[in-house]
């Protein structure tokens, strides 16, 4: 593959909702191209981007995939994008190497979910975007309505520059708005160029219309002349379209068939003509040492940023890197600003992708994309660079929301399934691993329930682990109610020195807040020697250890105040081992004689729903034993609806929230405080306690 310099780039992100043709429609591009020697079909699996095992399995892209082509002198990094939610953050990174992006929405289907989601993050990073309707000649397609719907939601710039011919079984090409001829598929396999037919004419005219009006608004010549009724110039127009497109202000449809081949080539023309060049554009990052604002433009020193990173066994990390200004060389080494700190890079070889095909890269021009493998250190979103300090803004990935507990099917293998997850985690921004200090379980957090089960799919094939998900355990507390005086004593006698411990505690409520762990306060009023001093220390250990381990549940028994007022000793006999356990046994029958009761951790939930589902979040939260907070617009037909609720109704409520939303809610959560349990619901959770300490 040549050399190919900014203005000769284009990086076009291809996103939207799953099972829109979105990775089809790559393969007939590089077909078209020449890339490949076949057409590539999803459901066959004879593609060269669905290349992972999970990805040819399930029929669905995973991962982001470059596609790599050249096009009339021109180089276009294709990447392919998931359009499942669970993979949102694949999109993300995407999007932020990207200096364009190519919507796919089926004509069968119009707008769904990931078509609005798509839109929104583009539109957020102010990315010039276009709109492909694929599928027009499957049953129920309708490109007209998609149009409609496109402009309704989108505004009236968004303008056809082709319109079908035909529907659904009868499609066999396309108008050209602009050029004023029609493509038609003919019996060969060949696109004929043929004149518009007259029942479609006025369609056509009407479309134009629309197109060179939005056009107009960026020209002031080509205003001039369409108010004049003068003819204008196809040149004329595609560089309006083209200025309107690159100010995101006019979003053109294309419109053609993958599987049949039909308006690939129009669509590649169209890349190259409207959608903008990466030559121009000035990159703004920060200085690391100053947070001054720091600009670079393509002919500056290099500087460039990981948006993407693979994970393999074998070749180790696989770096995906966006060239925002100067040369990126092989055999180079560069700065490195990472979230951990900074430090430097040596670069091997440079390729570039089609699927998984590597091909070599001599040199990376400023705009380009290019992969690299084994960098010792440099993570997703860490930026590499030549000369002055620079630091690109790193990608805001969503927090993860489905929370499950992780570990090995076989025993011993525990520390296997933590390194295998945390090497995932280089490859996954969106995957969280925590370990709970409280339940000692591990806990995996990710966008979804198909998120993990795929992570956990790559993590068998790739290292050999086999992980089992379950439900978490949720940190529970035992407190009491009313204080009690108790008598705890140990005495056994065994031959020689026995063992003699004999205290009275006063165990009740601590209504204070302290430092003290759980917020358990000791103290001892003993008068008149009753329990030596000596033993003083092992009672206090005696009660914190107790309290520690639970009495009615096996959870940490919290605000509690324990008083040592009296007790007895012998001279012999007596231990701080013996004082030690005649201290648990008073407190295992304090603690049961003054009324215990289990509290669960309520935490503080925060959903971002549309309002058209408010009402349907409301009733769950509510059936969930929440209470709600309130409401607040957000805009955009969003609401934000703020409720406490216990964290043992939240297991598995991402994919209820999904469910309900149609994947457009997303939640987040902040511990908040703990309350007394429903008795029921206590007494359910105290008898499983029981019941797993009998079979021990």
């Amino acid at each position: 593959m040549k050399e190919y310099t900014s203005e000769f780039i284009r990086n076009v992100a291809v996103a939207g909702h799953g099972k829109t043709g979105k990775t089809s429609l790559l393969e007939a591009c590089l077909y078209v191209s020449g890339a490949t020697k076949r057409l590539g079909k999803v459901d066959d699996g004879t593609g060269v981007l669905d290349y992972e095992a999970e990805e040819t399995k399930r029929k669905m892209t995973i991962g982001d995939s470059l596609a790599v082509t050249e096009w009339k002198d021109y180089k276009i990094n294709f990447i392919d994008t998931p359009g499942y939610p669970d993979f949102v953050g694949e999109v993300m990174g995407a999007m932020s190497a990207a200096d364009s992006a190519l919507i796919v929405v089926a004509a069968n289907a119009g707008i769904e979910v990931e078509t609005e989601k798509a839109w929104n993050l583009a539109e957020e990073l102010h990315l010039p975007r276009a709109f492909f309707v694929s599928k027009p000649d499957r049953e129920h397609a309708d490109f007209d309505k998609v149009l409609d719907e496109l402009r309704v939601k989108y505004g009236s710039n968004v303008v056809a520059v082709q319109i079908p011919i035909g529907k659904e079984d009868t499609f066999q090409g396309v108008a050209d708005l602009i050029k004023m001829y029609v493509r038609v598929q003919s019996h060969y396999d060949e696109s004929v160029k043929v004149e518009i037919p007259e029942y479609i004419q006025t369609r056509v005219e009407e479309e134009r219309e629309k197109l060179i009006e939005a056009a107009a608004e960026f020209n002031d010549e080509l205003m001039t002349k369409y108010f004049d009724g003068e003819e204008l110039d196809e040149k004329e127009i595609i560089e309006a379209l083209a200025e309107g497109v690159k100010a995101a202000k006019i979003f053109p449809v294309f419109v053609g068939s993958a599987t049949k081949n039909i308006a690939i080539q129009r669509l590649l023309n169209g890349i190259i003509e409207y959608m903008p060049a990466p030559d121009a554009k000035t990159y703004v990052g920060t200085d690391p040492n100053t947070e001054d604002l720091v600009e670079r433009k393509v002919g500056d020193s290099f500087s460039g940023q990981i948006f993407k990173t693979l994970v393999d066994p074998f070749v180790g990390r696989m770096s995906y890197i966006r060239v925002f200004s100067g040369d990126m060389k092989p055999d180079s080494t560069y700065k490195l600003i990472g979230e951990k700190g900074d430090g430097q890079e040596r670069i091997g070889a440079l390729f570039t992708l089609q699927g998984k095909k590597q091909i070599p890269v001599t040199v990376a021009h400023a705009g380009d994309i290019v992969v690299t493998s084994k960098l010792s250190a440099a993570k997703t979103c860490d930026t590499l660079y030549e000369g002055t300090p620079i630091q690109y803004e790193r990608i805001n990935y969503p927090e993860p929301m489905l929370a499950m507990s992780v570990s090995s099917e076989k025993k011993g293998e525990e520390d296997k399934v933590i390194g295998s997850i945390t090497k995932q985690m280089d490859e996954d921004p969106t995957i969280k691993l925590i370990k709970d200090p409280e339940t000692k379980q591990t806990i995996l957090k990710g966008i979804g329930e198909v998120h993990l089960d795929i992570l956990c799919d790559k993590i068998l094939r790739k290292f050999g682990v086999k992980t089992v998900l379950g439900e978490p355990k949720v940190a529970y507390r035992e407190t009491i109610r009313k204080q009690v005086e108790v008598q705890g004593k140990h005495k056994k006698q065994s031959g020689g020195h026995g063992q003699y411990g004999d205290v009275w505690l006063r165990i009740g409520p601590n209504k204070e807040q302290t430092d003290k762990p759980f917020n358990v306060v000791w103290k001892e009023s003993i008068f008149g020697g009753s329990v030596p001093r000596q033993y003083f220390p092992a009672v206090e250990k005696g009660t914190y250890e107790t309290l520690a381990q639970g009495i009615i549940a096996g959870y940490p028994v919290v605000n509690v105040s324990v008083d040592l007022y009296d007790g007895s000793y012998h001279a012999v006999d007596s231990s701080e081992a013996a004082f030690k356990t005649a201290t648990s046994i008073a407190i295992k029958k304090g603690v049961l004689a003054a009324n215990p009761i289990l509290l669960e951790p309520i935490n503080e939930i925060t959903v971002l729903t549309p309002d058209t589902y408010m009402g349907d979040i409301i009733g769950t939260l509510n059936s969930k034993r929440g209470k709600v907070l309130g409401m607040e617009p957000k805009g955009k037909g969003m609401t934000e609806v703020k409720a406490y609720i216990p964290a043992s109704e939240l297991y598995k409520y991402a994919t209820d929230l999904r469910s309900q939303t149609q994947g457009r809610g997303s939640y987040s959560l902040k511990f908040a405080r703990y309350e007394p349990m429903p008795d029921k619901l206590a007494e359910k959770i105290i008898e499983e306690h029981k019941k797993a300490a009998e079979e021990k």
